[in-house]
């Protein structure tokens, strides 16, 4: 099990870096209006896993005020903040409701094209509110996909667009 494990992860690294043709993963993800008389911005963060052993690849935002909070974004924190890998490109301060789009070259930070099956990862914490995480399933290197996600708490209507 553990060679075909690791023949299977030595092909996978070879295909990334043979010229593949990077897919394009566009993103736009709504943050509702929330009445609340403590309303503070969401913390928003947006990367993308390898689906087997859910290793971050890439962190395509991530959205805050103050850095000493970053750990909240508890699934991100796990997987990508703590090890602060660049993350400085795609920060930015919290942002009011509205709609947001993202894009994401499909390249992991080395910048070689990705294949294979992904989780795109989205999780909004907000101080005196709720936490929303949603994890869609991608596929680099295939046929052109759309996903849409219904709202959550923190979240709101999420739409995928892969390829294309």
């Amino acid at each position: 099990m553990k060679l075909k494990w690791a023949l299977s992860a030595l092909f996978g690294s070879w295909l990334m870096t043979v010229g593949v043709q990077a897919e394009t993963v566009n993103v736009e993800l709504q943050l509702p209006v929330i009445k609340s008389g403590q309303y503070k911005r969401p913390y928003v963060a947006v990367w993308v896993e390898r689906q087997g052993d859910r290793r971050a690849f890439s962190t395509l935002a991530i959205w805050y005020d103050d850095k000493k909070w970053l750990k909240d974004i508890r699934r991100w924190w796990r997987k990508a903040g703590r090890y602060d890998k660049g993350v400085d490109a795609v920060t930015g301060a919290t942002r009011p409701p509205g709609s947001y789009r993202l894009s994401w070259d499909g390249k992991d930070n080395e910048g070689r094209a990705l294949l294979g099956d992904f989780l795109l990862c989205l999780e909004a914490v907000r101080e005196h509110g709720n936490r929303t995480l949603f994890k869609q399933k991608i596929r680099l290197g295939d046929k052109a996909q759309h996903y849409t996600i219904a709202a959550g708490k923190e979240l709101g209507l999420v739409h995928i667009k892969v390829g294309d």
